[in-house]
């Protein structure tokens, strides 16, 4: 059976709750630590070899509707959505970038979405399913018309979250940002009906009221995972949610980094499950000379699942012959949203390096030809190796 899923806490204390159906909270089956301050092997890691070649996808510029500002991409197996801030959720071709249709319409009043934090397209049944933010209702539009279908009310508020839907059943589960005092529940899986089938309690994962605070959940295995960060940093774990509990699977200890750079805060950490790895993003805390705090830039620990180890790694985008600052992996991808302008920029500069293979090399000139500086955004697709 396949599910259609999104994208974008102290173990201990989350262990000392239970689940309205009276299933443990937390499986506890071995958990990977890591002590940050221990990784001290560092290994330049090049992009190819992690990913498949990379396939650019200019989109559409054919009509005004068509354009889009940076944003987030929603993938199915013939489809692109993107969407972004408050603008207008659009549909694309997922093979040749050709606008389709607007999705919904953006506004305040039910039925419409503002500020989309999470979305599934479910072509066995043509739907797009929009979750915005803070959200009491998951939005169904029809994938063939764009109009809505139904406002399918959730059981609890979602601050931010991301959700798996069965589209056998319509069983539809949820991870949510716990806002404390306002949100008892971390996750929980309703029916079609919109029954409970069961929930956990936030416990120790409730954070404040802030919408700096995110819920992580990239989608790149068969597991929904997810971790919450904070902005200043906590001690946290990613998690999988597996018959109806949290399965803690990976965490990172961050106490001698910290006593070597004076301060108690954490660094801002955010955590990614890959099929055979677990990146965990590090910026760690700076002392300003007014005396306050910032974050630098991160730096990428590399921890393999199977033999647990650990070292900092040195990402280069080889295909493009740049170093990386980010690693956008996300739904099996590693996927970048480029303005037209920035492409061409790019595009032309990895050219002239001449490092590229045979392939990368034809698929970035023939993009650079169907495009200008105001054309709409190109999006790099480069499938994860399993």
């Amino acid at each position: 059976m396949r599910y259609y899923r999104s994208i974008w806490g102290s173990i201990a204390a989350i262990a000392m709750f239970t689940l309205v159906s009276c299933k443990s909270a937390v499986d506890h089956n071995k958990v990977i630590t890591v002590n940050f301050g221990e990784v001290n092997k560092k290994r330049a890691v090049n992009l190819s070899d992690w990913v498949l070649e990379p396939e650019f996808i200019a989109l559409d510029s054919s009509c005004e509707d068509a354009y889009t500002e940076g944003g987030y991409c929603c993938l199915s197996d013939n489809y692109i959505g993107k969407y972004g801030s408050s603008q207008v959720y659009k549909l694309y071709d997922r093979r040749t970038g050709k606008f389709l249709r607007n999705i919904g319409k953006a506004g305040k009043n039910s039925g419409e979405y503002s500020n989309v934090y999470n979305s599934v397209i479910d072509e066995q049944n043509s739907i797009v399913y929009i979750l915005s933010w803070n959200a009491k209702e998951l939005l169904c539009h029809d994938l063939n018309t764009g109009e809505l279908i139904e406002a399918r009310p959730l059981k609890h508020n979602v601050p931010k979250g991301a959700f798996v839907i069965d589209p056998e059943t319509g069983d539809l589960t949820v991870a949510a940002l716990p806002f404390e005092g306002m949100n008892e529940v971390v996750a929980w899986k309703q029916d079609k009906e919109d029954n409970t089938l069961w929930e956990i309690p936030a416990g120790n994962l409730s954070v404040i009221p802030d919408f700096s605070n995110q819920i992580n959940c990239f989608s790149n295995t068969e597991d929904f995972d997810f971790s919450i960060s904070t902005w200043g940093g906590r001690v946290d774990s990613l998690y999988l949610i597996k018959d109806g509990g949290l399965k803690p699977i990976f965490t990172m200890n961050f106490l001698k980094s910290n006593q070597k750079a004076g301060t108690s805060l954490l660094p801002n950490h955010t955590y990614t499950l890959l099929p055979e790895h677990i990146i965990t993003s590090v910026s760690m805390p700076v002392r300003r000379a007014s005396g306050y705090y910032s974050y630098g830039k991160p730096v990428f620990v590399v921890t393999e699942r199977e033999t647990e180890h650990s070292y900092v790694a040195d990402f280069t985008d080889d295909i493009l012959n740049r170093k990386l600052e980010y690693l956008p992996f996300t739904q099996g991808y590693y996927m970048e949203v480029f303005s037209a302008e920035d492409f061409i920029k790019t595009g032309k500069a990895a050219l002239s390096k001449g490092k590229l293979s045979g392939a990368s090399k034809a698929r970035i000139s023939e993009t650079l030809k169907t495009i200008t500086p105001e054309s709409n955004d190109v999006i790099l697709l480069a499938p994860l190796k399993r």
